[in-house]
């Protein structure tokens, strides 16, 4: 009898593994993933989208976080840093999210940059050790397109008491980890931003100075995304390597690559392309950005690259 009631034991066990809620290992799902799974328990689906756009319509049970409050972390006069591990710990626990959660972020899916809102969200999670993220490709563009289930309805959540406890500093980079690119041919540094800015050619007005950091590589981050008519979605792994790489041109996808851009919204898309669809292992965010950079006293470059 007790062999049996093992027996039985085990079968629920291995049951309840088979039909857990798995992340791909890219961490992108497809609006069909997210239909089957609308209903599991510990599913959280976050709407990177404006207020406004949310209430209009949103998908079942989705918890509005907009791109703008994932950039919460400001130091001096400096803003639009990565939040605090207070502030996401306190929007995780609001969501409802535990350590049980899946949490799949979209974005609008309207642009091809807006993909950036919802990495910029699984950015933050990862940097302090919340790493069972996924990205609803297509955004709710795609969701909407194929006539998906939409709701006003607020979702009624029971707030979690997780507590994020780790920081992840292998995928955020510092002045420091920057200065040591410049000089290091073996470790990369990348421009997500577009030729104009680049060049230096922009005329933003929160820049001290214009141009880019020296030995970088322009890769922008719009690059990623294919316009299907309907919604932008990325591309696929082969074409993101390929399209990184550049004949040569680009990034060598086997060394450490540092990201960034002006405040670190389309350094964080890269990011997740490069690691995620790119395979790269070692990619980090230069978070502060040309807006902390061209405040410094480190040499920037205008123009066209001489590499």
């Amino acid at each position: 009898m007790k062999n049996l009631i093992k027996k039985v034991s085990l079968v629920i066990a291995v049951s309840s593994m088979m039909f857990a809620l798995e992340v791909p290992s890219n961490h992108i799902v497809n609006t069909q993933w997210l239909e089957k799974n609308i209903n599991d328990k510990n599913l959280v689906v976050i709407d990177t989208r404006k207020a406004e756009a949310y209430k209009k319509g949103h998908i079942k049970g989705a918890v509005n976080y907009p791109k703008k409050t994932w950039f919460g972390g400001k130091i001096g006069n400096i803003p639009k840093l990565p939040n605090t591990i207070n502030q996401v710990q306190d929007m995780l626990q609001n969501a409802g999210v535990t350590e049980d959660s899946v949490v799949v972020f979209y974005s609008a899916g309207t642009k091809n940059k807006d993909f950036a809102d919802a990495a910029s969200g699984i950015w933050n999670l990862w940097l302090y050790g919340v790493q069972n993220t996924a990205l609803l490709n297509g955004g709710f563009a795609k969701w909407s397109s194929e006539q998906k289930l939409i709701t006003t309805k607020l979702p009624k959540i029971a707030k979690s008491d997780i507590e994020l406890e780790s920081y992840d500093k292998s995928i955020i980079a510092s002045l420091n980890d920057i200065t040591e690119a410049i000089y290091d041919e073996d470790i990369q540094i990348t421009d997500a931003r577009v030729n104009k800015f680049y060049k230096g050619e922009d005329d933003r007005k929160d820049l001290a100075r214009h141009g880019r950091i020296p030995t970088s590589k322009l890769t922008p981050m719009i690059r990623y995304t294919k316009d299907t008519g309907k919604y932008f979605e990325l591309i696929s792994a082969k074409e993101t390597k390929n399209t990184l790489y550049n004949n040569g041109y680009g990034v060598e996808l086997d060394k450490p690559l540092n990201i960034y851009c002006n405040t670190g919204h389309k350094a964080r898309g890269l990011w997740f392309v490069s690691k995620f669809l790119g395979g790269m292992k070692d990619v980090k965010v230069y978070d502060d950005g040309i807006v902390a950079y061209s405040r410094t006293n480190m040499t920037m470059e205008t123009g066209e690259s001489m590499d």
